[in-house]
């Protein structure tokens, strides 16, 4: 259950956070439209309420006499003219809802010399029979009602678009952190592993010396019955050899040593001992030959790279048309990239995020230090070792080195 609650408020916060900052948009524009509505109807009950006045008039006085004395009780009146039906402008379509009794209201908004009015036509009964009283307002006496409501509104979203954005900065942070202390814990790890792995290897070295020695006189003095134990023994010491050396590597990593390097100078061992691992597989090994240079270390270059024929080898196993690829290539954006290509059967699901993970393999013999030692000897090279799909079908393991710059060697150069 608590499980399943984390992963619940991992998914339904993140989307809480980012739907606050809608809902504050959504009730700030609610907001100041209810504030507009109100405004509006303010000036509608002062047309309304000028429209009674007129209505009260005394009969028999004139325009500007009416007008001086609304203007009294209406500091806002800006103007006001009084429509008979057979005035110019008086029979337009918009005011024909009002002559007829079908409407008793009319607004719009105006803007006049930078002023804004606000203009109403509302019909009465006067002496004179029906007539429609264009009133016109200056629409700025209803701000009063508004401009402290829309400062408050407007500074409440921005005050809650920061809080917002606080919280989520917060959040981030806080994750931030939390992976941060997380990859410091498994580099603290890391590290004493591989410190105790060292210590380890090269406690088992010295002893293991002493056994190959006296396997190998034993084999010298022994009789032909012997000689197959003997072997044995031969063949395990190596493999531990090889084990230790793995642990020897990922412990303490030799720093790089850089010179010029030819391609052609890296290529021979690495063709020999790709030949060497395929020899009795039904699997051949292809490789680029370009005549380059650059600056690297081969010793570490080469390390790596066998670790990944290696590995290349034992994914083909035993299969009809295995093949293995060595490619080298100079991409467009510069540096150059040396891939390990194979049509194995792949990556599983299961093993992809723990192919770096230090003593995972999927055989039932290594160590498990390949790939990582492979990117430990890349990262120190300055590049970086990446796993993908290969076109042949299998992985396709690359090392790339933005930094590097590959220079043309001729024939007798690269001989």
């Amino acid at each position: 259950m608590t499980r399943l609650t984390w992963a619940l408020s991992r998914i339904l916060f993140p989307l809480a956070m980012a739907a606050l900052p809608l809902v504050l948009l959504f009730s700030s524009i609610r907001t100041l439209a209810e504030l507009d509505r109100q405004r509006t109807v303010f000036l509608r009950n002062r047309a309304a309420a000028t429209v009674g006045r007129l209505e009260t008039a005394p009969r028999g006085i004139g325009v500007p006499a009416l007008v001086e004395r609304l203007s009294e009780d209406e500091p806002a009146l800006a103007g006001i003219a009084i429509l008979a039906r057979e005035d110019p402008g008086a029979g337009a379509p918009a005011l024909t809802p009002l002559w007829e009794g079908r409407e008793m209201f009319r607004t719009e908004v105006l803007r006049e010399g930078g002023a804004e009015l606000f203009r109403a036509y509302v019909p009465f009964q006067s002496e004179n029979g029906l007539r429609i009283a264009r009133i016109d307002l200056d629409a700025g006496a209803a701000d009063f009602l508004v401009t402290h409501a829309r400062h408050n509104v407007i500074i409440a979203s921005l005050s809650g678009l920061v809080l917002v954005s606080l919280s989520l900065y917060a959040v981030w942070a806080y994750r931030r952190a939390a992976r941060l202390e997380v990859r410091q814990l498994e580099l603290q790890h890391l590290a004493q592993l591989g410190e105790m792995s060292a210590v380890l290897a090269h406690e088992i070295r010295n002893p293991l010396g002493t056994i190959k020695g006296f396997a190998q006189l034993l084999g010298e003095q022994a009789g032909e019955g012997a000689r197959g134990p003997l072997d044995l023994i031969l063949d395990e010491v190596r493999r531990l050899e090889n084990l230790v050396g793995d642990l020897l590597l990922y412990g303490r990593p030799p720093a790089p040593e850089i010179r010029p390097v030819r391609w052609t100078e890296t290529l021979a061992p690495l063709r020999a001992h790709a030949e060497h691992l395929l020899a009795s597989r039904d699997a051949r090994f292809v490789a680029d030959e370009p005549r380059i240079e650059w600056d690297t270390d081969p010793r570490l270059l080469q390390h790596a790279l066998v670790n990944l024929l290696r590995n290349a080898a034992e994914a083909v196993g035993d299969r009809p048309g295995g093949e293995v690829r060595l490619e080298v290539r100079r991409p467009g954006s510069g540096g150059l990239e040396i891939a390990v290509a194979d049509n194995g059967p792949g990556i599983s699901e299961d093993a992809r995020g723990k192919l770096f993970q230090p003593f995972f393999t999927t055989r039932p013999f290594g160590t498990g230090l390949g790939l990582s030692i492979a990117r430990s000897f890349a990262r120190s090279l300055g590049g970086e070792l990446a796993l993908s799909n290969s076109a042949l079908g299998g992985v396709r393991a690359v090392l790339r080195f933005p930094g590097a710059r590959p220079r043309e060697t001729t024939m007798e150069d690269g001989s």
